[in-house]
């Protein structure tokens, strides 16, 4: 790694730990992700830096594979001519690239937002995405940062992620439905879509067609559990649909792994409050329903 002799290996244990002359690491069995990063960041070389999921588990947003345990996750590096199963890139950064959080050298917000949308599977990265611009980080900064990048430049699935997101979806499991509608063939949904409440005061569906007022909400379990958040919901959804006269179709977690059913019903709504797609867009959404029902069987 630029002249040292820095290196990696996996312990019996089945962690990553560095090794090399002068080097002693013992990562505790239950340390957070924050804490074996910046204990990391003290041995590694100035120019090799924490980035990918484990920099944006350090700004406050969990990209983690869904189910994943951040106390299992490997801490992930970026830098030049590094080498070893931790490692991220070999890319060289921008000094600008480059920033300090909670004594952990990592990529900035605005580069672990790219490096995300670049490297993680389609739709966890839109979910990715789709949190960094709730923070803050704006699509033209991607597009320009992507400019002046080898390998992120000109890229095309790069591009349609960017393009793909959505600040307004409030919780990764709305990124991977709206990401499943849009693959399906269905217009893109809006999002956080204002309708009128109970005395005046505005709700707000997950992902909609207001010239239809068709919607559906992803019911997370962190959320929408219980008899209390269950009364809530049936209470909210039932305004919605005889005051408002709005057919909302809530999704659960089991949306990830068959989304036919909820594909089907979103299709049947919206033909029935007079939606008239093109022969191929229909066609499109037949065969993409087709091979779901095949998947899940």
């Amino acid at each position: 790694m630029n002249g040292s002799s820095f290196t990696w290996k996996r312990t019996a244990a089945g962690s990553i730990v560095p090794a090399g002359p002068g080097v002693c690491f013992t990562p505790a069995g239950d340390s957070s992700l924050t804490a074996r990063a910046a204990a990391l960041s003290g041995l590694l070389p100035r120019e090799v830096v924490i980035a990918r999921r484990t920099a944006a588990w350090i700004w406050g947003l969990d990209v983690l594979p869904p189910g994943a345990n951040e106390a299992d996750w490997d801490v992930e590096v970026i830098g030049p001519g590094s080498s070893g199963p931790v490692t991220a890139d070999t890319a060289e950064l921008p000094p600008g690239h480059v920033l300090e959080e909670s004594d952990v050298r990592l990529t900035s917000p605005a580069r672990t937002a790219l490096d995300c949308a670049r490297w993680l599977p389609r739709v966890e990265a839109v979910a990715a995405l789709d949190q960094f611009l709730r923070r803050g980080v704006a699509t033209g900064e991607l597009t320009a940062m992507a400019r002046t990048l080898p390998g992120y430049r000109g890229n095309r699935r790069l591009r349609e992620i960017i393009r793909m997101a959505d600040r307004g979806a409030a919780s990764p499991g709305e990124s991977w439905a709206r990401v499943a509608v849009v693959n399906a063939g269905f217009p893109r949904p809006r999002t956080q879509v204002p309708v009128t409440g109970p005395r005046g005061r505005p709700l707000y569906i997950d992902l909609g067609y207001p010239e239809f007022r068709v919607g559906l909400e992803y019911d997370g379990e962190r959320h929408h559990t219980g008899p209390q958040a269950r009364a809530h919901d049936a209470g909210r959804r039932r305004w919605l649909a005889e005051e408002m006269r709005w057919e909302v179709i809530p999704v659960t977690k089991t949306f990830l792994a068959r989304p036919a059913p909820y594909l089907e019903a979103l299709l049947t709504a919206l033909l029935h409050r007079g939606w008239n797609p093109e022969n191929a867009t229909m066609d499109r959404i037949a065969a993409r329903l087709a091979t779901l029902r095949r998947r899940s069987r």
